[in-house]
């Protein structure tokens, strides 16, 4: 390695450094913070682009106990539905039929399914017209689901 490059590691050390100093101030109250992303949810991009923040208030009630469910997108054109599930600890979901195809993706958390426990960066896809036995997760889970549109809860 160069001089060169190991001067410019130096520097962006020391940069970095100055400005997390500067940042120390008062920290805004969290209706601030609401605000902002309100206004921030609220814009769509001239390109088609729309943006959706981790607000609590958008989390809704899932018709399992125990999980809160945000509908993150709805493609009706596609026919598809992607839901971010927050799962509480101990909660089983039921068996079920798969009306269409459906993508799961763990992002944290474990869930147990078929035999299998599928975590952090674990993926099940299940083929429309599947039956599917009990999932649950003894921790709780936050899941990525994507579902036929028609089949998100209300």
């Amino acid at each position: 390695m160069s001089q060169e490059s190991d001067d410019a590691v130096e520097f962006d050390d020391v940069v970095t450094r100055a400005l997390a100093e500067l940042a120390n101030g008062p920290v805004p109250s969290p209706a601030v913070g609401h605000q902002l992303m309100r206004r921030l949810a609220s814009e769509t991009a001239d390109d088609g682009f729309t943006f959706r923040f981790a607000a609590d208030e958008d989390w809704r009630p899932h018709p399992v106990a125990g999980i809160r469910m945000k509908v993150l997108a709805s493609n009706q054109n596609a026919g598809y539905a992607t839901l971010l599930l927050d799962v509480a600890p101990g909660v089983r979901f039921p068996a079920h039929h798969h009306g269409g195809d459906e993508d799961c993706y763990v992002l944290s958390g474990a869930v147990h399914t078929l035999g299998r426990r599928l975590g952090p960066g674990d993926f099940l896809h299940a083929d429309a017209g599947t039956e599917h036995g009990e999932l649950w997760t003894p921790d709780g889970a936050r899941v990525l689901l994507i579902v036929p549109a028609d089949e998100v809860p209300s």
